[in-house]
């Protein structure tokens, strides 16, 4: 029996869970219920893509995406907690609200090679729905469809070396943490 790349490391693929995802329809809304009644916060709120990012580039099931989204982030003690409100374009948030509503959508890894992970994971049939530039610069997301092997879908996001992987804070447009 020979070990593979992938067969050597898919045990540490999915081994740095850091965020859970939430679709909403009104942020603003989500974040305020959020504060007030468990004391969750403070949130840092951004629009995606950033308007000084010329970069970017979006996906959605492998063709070029046009979609933009409203995002809070926080920290619930070692796990972020991201909301998204999709405010344009089609995407699979705007996918999952119209299906589902305000609910859980996804769960992130970082990993080192998105390439690995994602030959991985294609291998079980799960392909990417939605991938793109990340908030800091250098960073890449990708959303699998995964709903139908695991009940949810997995986000996995590459981990610059330097960084703790986390969104970084985002002032007068320029990423600072």
């Amino acid at each position: 029996m020979t070990n593979s790349p992938i067969d050597q490391g898919k045990q540490d693929f999915f081994k740095d869970f850091v965020q859970i995802g939430i679709v909403v329809a009104d942020l603003d809304k989500s974040v305020q219920n959020l504060s007030a009644i468990f004391g969750i916060g403070p949130f840092r709120v951004i629009d995606w893509p950033p308007d000084d990012r010329t970069d970017i580039e979006k996906y959605y099931y492998d063709e070029p995406g046009d979609f933009t989204a409203r995002m809070a982030f926080t920290e619930l003690g070692p796990i972020e907690l991201e909301l998204i409100q999709p405010v344009s374009g089609t995407s699979i948030w705007n996918d999952f609200l119209q299906e589902h509503g305000d609910g859980i959508h996804h769960i992130r890894f970082n990993v080192e090679d998105l390439d690995i992970v994602r030959s991985y994971l294609d291998g079980y049939g799960i392909k990417p729905a939605q991938h793109g530039s990340g908030i800091r610069p250098g960073t890449t997301w990708m959303n699998f469809a995964s709903a139908e092997q695991v009940g949810f879908i997995i986000e996995i996001m590459n981990v610059l070396p330097g960084t703790d992987g986390r969104t970084p804070q985002i002032i007068n447009g320029k990423v600072v943490a």
